[in-house]
């Protein structure tokens, strides 16, 4: 920005102003991937169940962590003995989390996964 400056002898003196613009903040996406092993005698439906337990607690520690995350995702991982699939993943904006803190609500379930794990 060019301004003009006037001073009181009568010279015209030309400048040029300071212009500050802030930087840009980018938004992005955090993501996290957990894998759970399978505990003794523990069912499908019960390793599902941990999983979003798990899944909500780290999409929050996700925002907690980086406030310029606008998005987390989280993929839970199964295993089983040698095998391992994906059982839930979560992706979820901040302002969706914040309307609605569940993690299921924002889930994708994998299904095949019980027979891939050996269930």
């Amino acid at each position: 920005m060019v301004g003009f400056l006037t001073l009181g002898c009568g010279a015209a003196v030309w400048g040029i102003d300071a212009v500050t613009t802030p930087n840009s903040v980018q938004a992005y996406t955090t993501r996290l991937d957990v894998t759970l092993d399978r505990r003794p005698n523990e069912t499908y439906d019960s390793l599902v169940r941990r999983a979003e337990v798990v899944a909500r607690a780290a999409i929050q520690r996700g925002f907690d962590r980086d406030l310029l995350a606008n998005e987390v995702s989280v993929v839970i991982v199964g295993r089983n003995g040698g095998m391992a699939s994906p059982v839930v993943s979560v992706w979820v904006t901040r302002s969706q989390w914040q309307s609605r803190p569940d993690a299921k609500r924002w889930a994708t379930y994998y299904r095949g996964s019980k027979s891939l794990l050996g269930f």
